[in-house]
């Protein structure tokens, strides 16, 4: 056996692989080009700064890698300072080169599968689990496999729940929330049938009251992105999101709203929504720089410890509530996160260079 053999798959699973990869991310690609160029319309092309300036700020930086950005994501990211700095990852080049180098892409669904947190976090306080649906088989909150009719009868005895998928639910895509006064003559066995396999159903969280107060008909969650680099692991963005309106949904992409947390747990002073706008104060009344989230410090402490017991993903999103007795409740976690650049600056900070070195060079 040749050493270059050993710990390798076939060669046509390592094609399928990489067909697959490749094809995955570069629909992730053109789909961030997509909506940078959405954005920028939104707020009348953004920085616009020089291209004498962009040339010589920010193509020359990235010269070293042989790699070429286009101005439009520095026009998008620079746009709040009013001014270029080359640090910030393009989104298509993320995807394309900087993810797969730091994460295993045909990982991300299955270990961040809703119905496995319990066995990953056993130590992270989680909503409590009414009933789960893996592959086609019910786990009542204990883990013993029930029938249909058993997973119908938990429902039905329930006042309140929150059902969604259990892989795919990204930007609150099928997140159903029910509550008996709403959906008197709910139809749980078509409910069930709907969501076909691979869903949870979990108790909605009553928020600490500070978060509450901002957007009470939302669970209002902390979206921290972690990185592990040096043996260490890294906070480069936290944000508080936040619904609008009569949302019972949290995310920027649902009309919410979204503002950077300082390191101390205090609100920055503004908040963006979908069209990158900043705003000062919460439709509700709620001025940002007010708010000091309740318990980040242990949010963070407790995501430095899970990230190092999820070594197949070194940048990771996670998402945290906080219940009424001031309880870090882990929410989920997503190995394909975007970075919140737009809104927290660039996703490396001060170890950029560092870090590209590392992926292009080493």
């Amino acid at each position: 056996m040749y050493m270059h053999e050993i710990n390798k798959a076939g060669r046509w699973e390592r094609l399928c692989r990489s067909v697959y990869r490749s094809v995955d991310l570069y629909m992730e690609a053109r789909k961030a080009r997509k909506s940078c160029r959405q954005q920028l319309k939104t707020i009348n092309g953004g920085f616009k700064g020089s291209k004498e300036l962009f040339r010589s700020q920010v193509l020359s930086f990235w010269s070293r890698y042989n790699i070429k950005p286009d101005k439009m994501w520095y026009d998008l990211y620079c746009f709040k300072d009013g001014k270029y700095d080359p640090r910030y990852i393009p989104e298509d080049l993320y995807w394309q080169k900087i993810y797969p180098a730091l994460n295993r892409p045909d990982f991300r669904h299955a270990y961040t599968d809703k119905c496995s947190y319990i066995r990953l976090f056993p130590y992270l306080k989680q909503p409590r689990t009414i009933l789960k649906n893996s592959s086609h088989t019910f786990y009542d909150g204990s883990g013993k496999i029930i029938s249909f009719n058993d997973a119908k009868s938990l429902l039905e005895s329930e006042k309140s729940f929150v059902i969604k998928p259990a892989i795919y639910s990204g930007e609150g895509l099928n997140v159903f929330f029910y509550d008996k006064e709403t959906y008197p003559d709910m139809d749980f066995q078509k409910l069930l049938e709907s969501y076909g396999t691979d869903y949870i159903v979990q108790e909605i969280i009553k928020q600490h009251e500070v978060l509450a107060g901002i957007h009470p008909s939302s669970l209002n969650t902390i979206r921290v992105i972690s990185f592990l680099y040096g043996g260490e692991v890294h906070i480069s963005s936290s944000i508080l999101r936040m619904g609008v309106g009569e949302s019972r949904l949290d995310n920027v992409s649902a009309g919410g709203l979204a503002c950077p947390i300082k390191p101390d747990g205090k609100l920055e002073d503004k908040a963006m929504d979908k069209l990158s706008r900043w705003t000062e104060k919460h439709p509700g009344g709620t001025v940002f720089r007010d708010i000091k989230i309740p318990s980040y410090d242990r949010i963070i402490s407790l995501i430095r410890k899970a990230h190092l017991d999820t070594p197949h993903f070194r940048i990771i999103g996670w998402d945290f509530a906080v219940d009424e007795s001031g309880d870090p409740v882990f929410i989920e976690y997503n190995g394909a996160p975007g970075m919140n650049q737009v809104s927290c600056g660039p996703l490396f900070g001060d170890l950029t260079e560092t870090v590209l070195d590392t992926i292009f060079f080493k």
